[in-house]
């Protein structure tokens, strides 16, 4: 599931470098950008975000265990002085180099509400679900509150077609050198999760999903996944079907504006579509791979989620060098239909280098430096061969 939630992250990341521009008006491109937004837009956070606050409750589940060392079990009565904190500072700083080189880093923030879903994790579920809807309400509330959107008209058009040509030829990206863009990003560190409150991807958003996820992971349910087969088929069922249900109406209102009641409707079914949706792949996910083909055709997947900072921060590199002027200079001239296929492109080349890892070593390269940084000694990183009586600690279950 992380690793088909790392494809879309990839390529909504890719839109933002001139392919979501209103100037590209082909059928293929409206197709293409349609598709995107519907299936992967928002989406693909939300189940990366889902699975940051699932693998939360695994991490307090392993400190837990009776086998626990000294010093884990240490760490469980002081889980905020030890291993977690640590590992989001780790993270952090990680977020801070990847954000000079892409001013759309979600790792800083990711460590920032970590700590918060630290300081509320011993609230009961119900609570905790319950922040979750409002924390959902508050982008379609203020969104309401704010001026009318400008509707696309031919005129905007131009306009935009115009300010596309313009950055070509200024934009730090388009002719600016490595030293020059990771100045200009620096103004983003450290992320503000204030900003863009009115956003369907703001802070709150992200942390209702860390929530959601701390208590899926926390009640087990994936525990005994035969058992729960019908539950997860009936969830597959409702959650593609009310979410794509919802996200297509919301493309529909978005497209024909009425005023801001229709706008308001239109935020409330992307808020509470996106999550749906997130939910519906995943069980559809979780029930593929159930059975052999299923696990044949999806485990290329698992161990790309297996290196999920990994391939985030290798993705990062890939498309700043197709678009970057120090690169092949393609920022802003490349369309949806273009982009897409370079996104995809990229995911192969990710899939076939993981899979070929995962076979040698035990952790993707950035895993392994947040691992060894996290506990402060060097962690064993290639795969110990069969039989060897060497034994390994377990991966922790990285967001």
């Amino acid at each position: 599931m992380r690793g088909f939630a790392l494809f879309g992250v990839l390529l909504v990341n890719m839109y933002g470098f001139g392919a979501d521009s209103i100037v590209w008006t082909s059928t293929a491109d409206r197709t293409a950008s349609a598709i995107t937004h519907v299936l992967f837009e928002d989406k693909s956070w939300t189940l990366f975000a889902l699975f940051f606050g699932f693998g939360f409750a695994l991490q307090l589940e392993r400190l837990s265990e009776p086998g626990a060392s000294l010093r884990l079990a240490r760490a469980w009565v002081r889980p905020v002085y030890t291993i977690y904190l640590r590992r989001l500072a780790v993270l952090f700083a990680m977020g801070v180099a990847h954000a000079l080189l892409f001013d759309g880093d979600i790792l800083m923030l990711y460590a920032e509400l970590g700590v918060v879903l630290l300081l509320v994790h011993r609230l009961p579920s119900r609570v905790l679900l319950g922040l979750a809807v409002v924390l959902l309400l508050v982008f379609p509330v203020l969104h309401f509150r704010s001026p009318p959107d400008v509707p696309v008209e031919s005129t905007a058009i131009d306009t935009a077609r115009a300010q596309l040509e313009e950055a070509r030829r200024v934009d730090v990206y388009a002719v600016g050198s490595l030293a020059a863009v990771a100045k200009d990003n620096a103004d983003v560190i450290p992320t503000d999760p204030r900003a863009d409150l009115a956003a369907p991807e703001s802070s709150l958003a992200v942390l209702a999903m860390f929530l959601v996820g701390f208590v899926c992971g926390r009640s087990g349910i994936l525990r005994d996944i035969p058992r729960l087969a019908r539950p997860l088929a009936r969830l597959r069922l409702w959650g593609l079907g009310l979410g794509l249900g919802a996200l297509v109406a919301e493309w529909l209102l978005r497209a024909d504006p009425a005023g801001k009641g229709s706008r308001l409707t239109a935020d409330l079914l992307l808020a509470f579509g996106v999550p749906v949706l997130a939910l519906g792949y995943a069980a559809t996910l979780i029930l593929a791979v159930q059975t052999s083909r299923g696990r044949a055709v999806l485990g290329p997947l698992g161990r790309v989620g297996r290196m999920s900072l990994t391939v985030y921060l290798s993705g990062t590199l890939m498309f700043t060098t197709l678009f970057y002027g120090y690169g092949f200079g393609q920022v802003f001239r490349l369309g949806p239909v273009a982009v897409t296929c370079w996104a995809v492109l990229f995911f192969l080349v990710q899939v076939v280098a993981c899979v070929w890892w995962t076979a040698r070593f035990r952790f993707g390269p950035a895993e392994w430096l947040w691992r060894s940084l996290t506990y402060l000694s060097w962690q064993p990183l290639r795969q110990v061969a069969q039989g060897s009586p060497r034994k390994l600690p377990s991966p922790d279950a990285s967001p």
